[in-house]
């Protein structure tokens, strides 16, 4: 069995105060009597008592995360690069999963917050004054990644709306006379969820085809009928600019079922970059949203906050075009 703080204590005829004193690496014991009571105690396999330790100190080394979904890689990877940089500065992370449903995001938090992590990084689904008022009054430091709730926390992300603007711009340099855009549909565009960066990225795609004079075809959602009848039968030279990758590999599949050729017959352009693009040819061009420096200021602007700092605010990250074959 692991010895006790009491049990080293005996042996060493020192009282548990300056062992204590000892194991914890603080000031007020001679280096002799140190080094005799860490002998001791790896000696009896001393093993800290964490949560004592926590309610002594009131940091429990641990953060949560609260995520929509961990199947689609952007959000996996995300996850991994902040389990990575947390335990770099000695944290550990506890993972909710709410897929995307309200309920199940609240009972999360709540779940953190009772367990008295030390901050929390929120990929959100919930939104409203009721929400960001239950937030505040855990008073625990939160930090938003993806869908941004109020000015009240700090939201590290790439500015999606001037993301789509410009991408507009880039495919429209490339020769196209049209560019559709793929948007999420009304079964993600739910009154009652946080779909802000869904949002920003469609209001980028109308300042677009506005800056640029073009004329607006927007999908409401994946139907092949719809995309398939722009391909066959718009005039000009055509692209469908899509509001994730996932709907982009969705178009080229239809494509290749329907004998058309990307970029030939139709131009694509997706979001997020996800790593399966590198092998899927024609490659497509998609947004790379700097997941690597995206976590990395998610963290540290939670480190920040946990030791009493400000964070960083809003936050938005540098990002590229990922080269493709698919303009």
């Amino acid at each position: 069995m692991a010895g006790s703080i009491k049990e080293i204590a005996r042996l060493c005829g020192v009282s548990e105060g300056t062992v204590d004193r000892a194991l914890n690496n603080r000031a007020g014991i001679k280096e002799e009597t140190k080094q005799r009571i860490l002998a001791t105690a790896k000696k009896l396999n001393y093993q800290p008592n964490h949560l004592a330790r926590c309610l002594a100190t009131g940091c429990t080394k641990t953060i949560g995360v609260v995520c929509l979904d961990v199947c689609d890689s952007f959000f996996s990877s995300l996850i991994n690069v902040i389990e990575k940089i947390a335990k770099e500065h000695g944290y550990f992370i506890t993972l909710i999963i709410s897929r995307s449903e309200v309920k199940t995001e609240l009972e999360g938090i709540k779940y953190l917050a009772d367990r008295k992590v030390d901050g929390i990084i929120l990929f959100p689904i919930a939104k409203g004054n009721a929400y960001t008022e239950m937030l505040k009054g855990l008073g625990i430091p939160v930090v938003t990644i993806y869908n941004r709730i109020s000015g009240d926390f700090d939201h590290i992300d790439v500015d999606c709306r001037n993301i789509m603007k410009n991408a507009v711009s880039f495919i429209k340099n490339k020769g196209y006379d049209t560019i559709a855009y793929l948007d999420v549909g009304k079964m993600y565009l739910d009154d009652n969820k946080n779909v802000y960066s869904f949002e920003e990225r469609r209001r980028g795609y109308d300042e677009g085809i506005a800056s640029e004079h073009m004329e607006p075809v927007v999908f409401n959602g994946y139907r092949e009928n719809e995309i398939l009848s722009f391909i066959n039968n718009k005039a000009g030279k055509k692209a469908i600019l899509c509001a994730y990758d996932r709907f982009a590999v969705m178009v080229l599949s239809t494509c290749r079922q329907n004998g058309l050729r990307v970029p030939e017959d139709i131009g694509i352009m997706g979001f997020n970059n996800m790593e399966v693009l590198e092998h899927i040819y024609p490659r497509i061009y998609s947004v790379d949203c700097n997941i690597a420096e995206i976590g990395k200021n998610a963290f540290m602007s939670l480190l920040e906050q946990m030791k009493g700092g400000k964070g960083k605010g809003d936050l938005y990250v540098p990002y590229t075009i990922a080269e493709g074959e698919s303009l």
